[in-house]
């Protein structure tokens, strides 16, 4: 039987993310309709799900897609920033194909902008916030012939007014939310480096400038049972014989026994004799003994989010930690035994180019196994954005195309440049930092050598550089991201001499 609902996540446009850069970047396991997906099937309605980074959707596909539902028809679109633009014209195709049908939005871009959301064409609902208890509840109704505009946790339009009803409580026993049901994405298994995804937690304790999760998630931290995520991480590495599992948590050691609690568990269940582990956490959070646990259960990468070298970033973005702190944990974890990963952010406000210079100096001095240099991106919803918008301060490009943390091998147009810096040194200075680790000695090394060098975001083969096909692909990746910089160098000098 057809079903009632289609859960589709939509692609990320060209002009935002370059098809040769594609290539290398692995595929993100498409985590949250994955979980709605498991909530409705479990409340015992039926559903299909569409990831448009597998396959997209054409025009002329969207007749045959919707016709084959059962009426009454709901969609539901999962939407980043990034994506947005993309939402809305799938919501207005569905629009033109069945006006009837409902046309739902949720995640983080539509909870933080519900204005733009609401006044996209075809939009009928938004759910804000934690979706799940929203989205089915809202489902059950629809398909009962019921009015569901008393609900919490939903925004939509009535002859031109905005209505929003009052916030749905945050989810408190996560182990309410049934498992994804990975087998709805196992015939694609292959074409998703991350499909061994496991979210144990939701929520952080910390509100840094640049990000928007606790639009979602909240700062309340709250986790799975450790029986709950070890069934999770059996199902994949037993049945879906994964290598290797991805905790995408925010932070996985906000909890200091209950990590150690999933760690002695995963060792007791043989998990870690089965597969590796890699998992994000903060540098206050690494102490000794979680690190020689984490070792012991065959965790091989941590990821910091660095951000900065310099101590007066560090306070201006809310990071509650020190520089020192972070060097000491990623030199802590190398002693360990465990591969780091960091993160950096360039273009911070009152950054100045001697600053990003520093940084890079000591970066480069530390056992680091990958790294990412990205510019800052003000997201809706940020503290960031709260405080530069009101400004001025940050430059929207379309449909917020230029909103990607790499833009800057795309285009000039990034979205927002301190006062402090020129608009092309920052790019230029980001590419610089990313392209003198990755090409030099150490950097090429480690991607040969290591399978975890390309930490969550370049997927790399094993023995890829054994591959033509592989060998072409990186080739062609390289060729254009040094056109990219040679173009960004040339108008920098440039106007260096000109001016």
């Amino acid at each position: 039987m057809s079903p009632n609902v289609l859960l589709i996540n939509p692609s990320i446009g060209n002009a935002s993310q370059n098809k040769r850069i594609n290539r290398v970047v692995g595929i993100t396991f498409p985590t949250s309709i994955g979980i709605l997906a498991g909530c409705l099937m479990t409340s015992g309605i039926d559903v299909r799900i569409l990831d448009e980074q597998i396959d997209p959707i054409s025009e002329s596909d969207f007749p045959r897609l919707i016709s084959s539902m059962q009426s009454p028809r709901i969609v539901g679109i999962s939407v980043l920033t990034l994506n947005s633009g993309r939402a809305y014209e799938v919501a207005q195709q569905v629009k033109q194909v069945d006006p009837h049908a409902t046309v739902v939005l949720g995640g983080i871009h539509p909870t933080v902008a519900l204005d733009e959301a609401l006044h996209a064409d075809g939009v009928d609902v938004v759910v804000r916030g934690e979706g799940e208890e929203t989205f089915i509840e809202l489902v059950q109704l629809i398909l009962q012939g019921k009015d569901y505009r008393g609900i919490s946790g939903i925004s939509f339009s009535v002859d031109g007014k905005t209505i929003h009803t009052p916030n749905r409580p945050y989810i408190d026993n996560l182990d309410s939310i049934p498992p994804i049901p990975y087998h709805l994405f196992e015939t694609d298994i292959l074409r998703y480096p991350s499909f061994s995804t496991v979210l144990g937690s939701r929520g952080c304790p910390y509100s840094c400038l640049f990000c928007s999760s606790r639009s979602i998630s909240g700062k309340k931290y709250r986790f799975h049972s450790v029986d709950r995520v070890v069934q999770d991480c059996t199902t994949l590495i037993r049945k879906y014989k994964q290598q290797s599992v991805f905790f995408a948590d925010d932070n996985i050691a906000v909890d200091r026994r209950h990590f150690i609690e999933l760690c002695d568990a995963l060792t007791k269940e043989g998990l870690h004799k089965e597969a590796f582990f890699h998992a994000s956490m903060r540098a206050d959070n690494a102490t000794d003994e979680i690190l020689e646990k984490a070792r012991a259960t065959n965790f091989k990468m941590i990821y910091f989010g660095f951000e900065t070298g310099i101590e007066r970033l560090m306070k201006i973005i809310d990071k509650r930690e020190t520089v020192a702190q972070i060097v000491e944990a990623i030199q802590r974890a190398h002693r360990a035994h465990i591969s780091v990963g960091a993160t950096l952010i360039f273009g911070l406000p009152t950054e100045t180019r001697q600053d990003r210079y520093d940084t890079i100096k000591l970066v480069n001095s530390l056992p680091l196994d990958s790294i990412r240099f990205n510019t800052l991106v003000p997201y809706p919803g940020t503290p960031a954005y709260k405080m530069l918008a009101p400004q001025g301060k940050i430059l929207i490009k379309g449909c917020w195309e230029n909103f990607g943390v790499q833009y800057m091998w795309e285009s000039d147009d990034i979205p927002y440049v301190p006062d402090e810096s020129n608009r092309i040194e920052l790019i230029f200075d980001t590419m610089y930092a990313n392209l003198s680790y990755y090409l030099a000695p150490k950097g090429i090394s480690k991607l040969i050598m290591s399978p975890v060098a390309g930490g969550n975001v370049i997927k790399l083969k094993k023995r890829w550089f054994l591959s033509l096909q592989e060998l072409y692909k990186m080739g062609s990746v390289f060729t254009y991201l040094f056109a990219r910089f040679l173009s960004v160098a040339i108008r920098m000098l440039w106007t260096n001499i000109i001016s």
